[in-house]
């Protein structure tokens, strides 16, 4: 039996229980909507963010269905990831091309630890329609450099190596900047995990986390503008593309005219009681019961 078959008869059996754990929200009209009906108004933008708690269940299902969703009426689209980096583009291209096996795959692309259960059926679906998927992150080597030394220590890599860093990389000083401060230290203060001395190096820290930005922003455009231009469904962590700022905020400025959706998860401990200002937070919000 086909995989991909397989997978998605266990979502259609598991979704209707997730039903009474979630509930989407179009900000536009601050009202209830179902997932075929996002995905068809999604069909008006060019980039979409699909913003993940990396570690929820539902989450992923919902990205799932919505690809499929988004395909069957947008066949000329490519998926874009997080998860995967620049470098292991090559790889990623040979595996979608059944030019090599899976085991050599996964041996070679650096796959997150959770990519069984959560990454795989996406890039399966890919895969068996011929979609092109897009590694679109920094090498995360290249990040610990600029965490741990600063911006100057990308300048001793070879020519080979800074085709995978983004030429442009801007660290604004604005919300984004203010809400990935708190984030940081709330994590400090209530994690034993930690480091002591991380705390100094937050300015350094946020500067790595902007060129992830800059890089997935990057990556995305590359791959939109070849002809014909192609609509793109980005995963990433909500916090990446949550109101519009990080790597949402970069490929606006990159190419200001460009339609673009974020869709945001939000987390409540009962009766999805939303506020106002939540619907700042995206087009789209997904409200989880905690």
């Amino acid at each position: 039996m086909n995989r991909i078959f397989i997978i998605a008869l266990l979502i259609v059996l598991i979704l209707p229980v997730f039903g009474q754990e979630y509930k989407i929200i179009d900000t536009k009209t601050n009202k209830e909507i179902k997932l075929k009906e996002m995905a068809e108004r999604l069909s008006d933008y060019d980039v979409i963010f699909f913003g993940e708690y990396h570690d929820n269940r539902i989450l992923h299902s919902l990205e799932f269905e919505l690809l499929k969703m988004f395909y069957a009426n947008n066949k000329n689209m490519i998926v874009s990831m997080e998860m995967f980096e620049r470098d292991v583009q090559p790889v990623l291209d040979q595996f979608l091309n059944d030019e090599i096996s899976e085991e050599d795959f996964l041996a070679n692309s650096r796959p997150w630890p959770n990519y069984e259960t959560n990454y795989k059926p996406l890039i399966e679906f890919a895969q068996e329609n011929e979609l092109t998927v897009i590694a679109a992150n920094i090498p995360r080597r290249y990040a610990n450099m600029i965490s741990k030394q600063g911006l100057n220590a990308l300048d001793s890599l070879s020519v080979e190596e800074k085709k995978f860093i983004t030429k442009e990389h801007i660290v604004f000083a604005d919300e984004y900047k203010t809400r990935f401060m708190q984030t940081m230290k709330s994590n400090m203060e209530n994690s034993s995990k930690m480091p002591k001395g991380m705390m100094m190096n937050l300015d350094l820290i946020y500067a790595a986390q902007c060129i992830k930005d800059d890089t997935m922003a990057e990556s995305i455009l590359k791959y939109h503008r070849i002809l014909p231009r192609r609509k793109v469904i980005h995963f990433n962590g909500d916090f990446h593309s949550r109101k519009h700022l990080g790597t949402a905020q970069k490929i606006q400025v990159l190419e200001p005219m460009l339609k673009v959706a974020v869709i945001t998860p939000l987390s409540y401990e009962d009766n999805f009681t939303w506020k106002d200002e939540d619907l700042l937070e995206g087009e789209f919000l997904i409200l989880l019961k905690e």
